[in-house]
């Protein structure tokens, strides 16, 4: 009788432990899936585009206050709705008139066939925040996160005066613009430069008056390959995105034909408004244009005649003037002049202007090299003093520090 219920009882010790190692495993992953240690699951992986391009859009100023900055915006539309992209993804930074928070938003071709807006960033509300080296960098590391790709391209989107802290004999009399104007604040070209990470980049279109200017483009010369900008000043409708985004998102970006095509719309235009100049750079080639530079003004045996050449600015003060004119016309020899020349083609890929600046000056084609240039002592006090910093001045002027 003992014996029997022996059995019974180990019988049911075994069943019992049978059913636990039976569910134990299935205790185990519950346990797991319940855990704190779980990792967090890993986010998802953004194939990288083929090319991104960022429209750093500073419009805290009277081009925001015109409309001018959503004008842009429709026609990077259209040009996405008509199938610009080509395997590239456009990103917008702007800071809109009289708005206190900026946003990085991507522009994309939604399934309707229609151009779509999303926001990707919002930045914090700090005045004047967008014309400084900070919030740009922190623009650039957020369009590669968000928008990782194979290349990039940055448009500079905003009023400029080139490298000038002012184009006026009476600085307090209007507000800087260097680069970008967010409400009275301007960012230095310097501080530009220190903003883009270098070699980032393969190309920069300067859409802003005035940043084509030798200083600007040897200033920016390690943030890019190629550089387009316009020496003078422009119509405030800048460039016409429906016709050279296509050109932008190539697979090989079509900077010359960009330019171009901005160079055709306005020269079709009629009366001040048949106004542009335009030039193309490749930056590799800058170094040794400077070199050259250097020489010609060691020897320095002439003294540039100002009123006889080329004047690129508008303004109570004078001083840029043509880059190869105001050159050569500081030395005699040929010898010089013809390295000059040499250097400076392979440095101009394409120049174009309409035949007039606002029916405020002529352009004259044969005194048009694409670049313009600060002759010394033309604008004495904040202007001069500024130069002195830039590398161009460093680097090719004997007497600089």
């Amino acid at each position: 009788m003992h014996r029997r219920i022996y059995n019974q009882n180990a019988m049911k010790i075994k069943f019992k432990t049978l059913i636990m190692a039976a569910l134990l495993p299935l205790l185990c992953v519950v346990v797991a899936a319940c855990g704190s240690d779980e990792p967090d699951p890993e986010p998802p992986v953004v194939t990288p585009a083929r090319r991104t391009i960022l429209v750093y859009m500073v419009a805290n100023n009277s081009l925001g206050a015109g409309g001018r900055d959503e004008q842009d915006l429709v026609e990077m539309e259209r040009a996405i709705a008509a199938g610009a992209l080509n395997g590239c993804r456009v990103l917008v930074y702007r800071i809109g008139y009289k708005e206190t928070q900026a946003a990085l938003t991507e522009l994309t071709l939604g399934a309707d066939g229609a151009a779509h807006r999303t926001v990707l960033e919002a930045y914090p509300a700090v005045e004047a925040a967008s014309v400084t080296g900070e919030r740009l960098g922190e623009v650039i590391a957020d369009m590669k996160e968000h928008a990782p790709a194979g290349d990039y391209g940055l448009v500079l989107w905003s009023h400029a005066t080139g490298w000038a802290p002012s184009l006026t004999t009476k600085p307090s009399d209007a507000p800087q613009r260097v680069f970008g104007l967010d409400a009275d604040r301007s960012m230095p070209v310097d501080e530009l430069a220190r903003a883009i990470p270098e070699g980032l980049f393969s190309w920069i279109y300067a859409d802003a008056c005035y940043m084509g200017g030798i200083e600007v483009a040897y200033e920016l010369r390690r943030c890019c390959r190629r550089f387009v900008a316009y020496p003078t000043e422009i119509p405030g409708t800048g460039m016409p995105y429906d016709l050279t985004l296509p050109l932008l998102c190539q697979t090989q970006a079509d900077l010359v034909g960009a330019c171009r095509a901005t160079y055709d719309y306005y020269n079709a235009q009629s009366g001040a408004q048949r106004t542009f100049s335009g030039v193309v750079v490749d930056c590799t080639q800058l170094d040794a244009l400077a070199g050259v530079c250097r020489r010609i003004h060691a020897s320095a045996d002439a003294t540039p005649t100002l009123g006889s050449l080329q004047c690129y600015n508008l303004g109570s003060s004078r001083f840029l003037y043509d880059f190869d004119q105001y050159t050569t016309a500081c030395t005699t020899s040929q010898v010089l002049h013809d390295e000059f020349h040499a250097a400076l083609q392979r440095v101009v890929l394409d120049r174009m202007a309409t035949p007039a600046i606002f029916n405020r000056f002529i352009i004259f084609e044969s005194a048009f090299s694409g670049l313009s240039t600060y002759a010394l002592g033309s604008s004495l006090g904040v202007n001069e003093d500024y130069y002195r910093s830039l590398q161009w001045y460093r680097d090719v002027y004997p007497a600089a520090p």
